[in-house]
């Protein structure tokens, strides 16, 4: 599972500061790592392969996991995440030199540095900043890790019709949370590079994320549902979604109301029963089914 922060919300603008992850074995319920990636500073130092190799890191992290759980990951996380990854550098994103070449260079020079393990993923981004005008675009699906993606943010759009909060989840699920700061205070961190108070905010999330996906296999993930009903008011009830050994999300039928007995409205020793015809009828001939002693079959009145 993993959370990033940024230096804001816009994906054309902005981007990430540092990337949290933890490795966590659902199947002996162990985590196996903990880290998080600063990638400002790996951007900032004056060895190029700092970057590479963290960008390897998070590739082969991402290809050996099961499951990517990230809260709002695919609209947020995993975009930037993209950008991060495949993206080239400034240079690649300008026109083409006609007069000296330089960018050209630039780009062989980056194929030679570039980690084998990343370099089908650049090379295909290449392909496709060579055919597009200089604002760049990248038409192809080039997402190989969508399929494994587990988003509890967006698992309650699908089926509630909302949105949540990673707070409000964990406290519609009694998760207790604790954080030490917020996403402004992350931005500001960023800026005066307090990595040490920025790192530990995003791991933070990353430990919350945790807990909130450990409540989710053990016991189901309940999300609120608002429904209406008469003259507009409104009633929050909740589902829940459960997970099976893929993680892949479904709703059990019937999750109410299992262990209580069903009252038969029709059988005349219950105490609920309807009553047909009523008691003063003048004709005496005792009305309907419950009046003469005899059950109705189910489903029919």
């Amino acid at each position: 599972m993993l959370d990033i922060e940024t230096t804001g919300l816009s994906k054309t603008n902005d981007s990430i500061t540092v990337i949290g992850t933890i490795v966590f074995d659902s199947e002996t319920d162990c985590t196996l790592s903990k880290k998080c990636f600063n990638v400002v500073v790996a951007q900032d130092s004056k060895l190029p392969s700092d970057l590479v190799e963290m960008k390897h890191q998070v590739t082969k992290l991402l290809d050996d996991a099961g499951c990517v759980v990230a809260f709002n990951g695919i609209n947020f996380d995993m975009p930037f995440i993209l950008k991060w990854l495949l993206v080239p550098p400034a240079c690649l994103a300008q026109p083409e030199s006609t007069a000296n070449g330089s960018t050209a260079k630039k780009r062989r020079k980056l194929a030679d540095t570039a980690d084998p393990a990343c370099n089908h993923l650049v090379s295909a981004i290449l392909g496709d900043v060579t055919r597009t005008a200089a604002g760049v675009t990248v038409a192809v699906d080039i997402d190989r890790w969508k399929h494994k993606y587990l988003d509890f943010c967006h698992l309650s759009k699908v089926y509630t019709g909302s949105y949540i909060s990673l707070h409000n989840a964990c406290l519609y699920n009694k998760i207790e949370v604790a954080k030490s700061g917020s996403g402004l205070q992350a931005i500001e961190w960023a800026h005066q590079k307090q990595w040490e108070l920025l790192e530990s905010y995003c791991m933070q999330d990353v430990v919350v994320l945790l807990a909130l996906t450990k409540h989710a296999i053990r016991h189901g993930l309940r999300l609120p549902l608002v429904v209406y009903g008469k003259q507009g008011r409104n009633k929050q009830q909740g589902i829940v979604l459960r997970f099976d050994a893929s993680m892949q999300p479904y709703i059990r039928n019937a999750e109410k109301s299992t262990n209580k007995p069903c009252l038969d409205i029709f059988d005349t020793s219950c105490m609920k029963a309807l009553e047909f015809g009523g008691h003063n009828n003048d004709d005496g001939d005792g009305g309907g089914a419950a009046a003469s002693g005899r059950a109705c079959p189910p489903g029919i009145a």
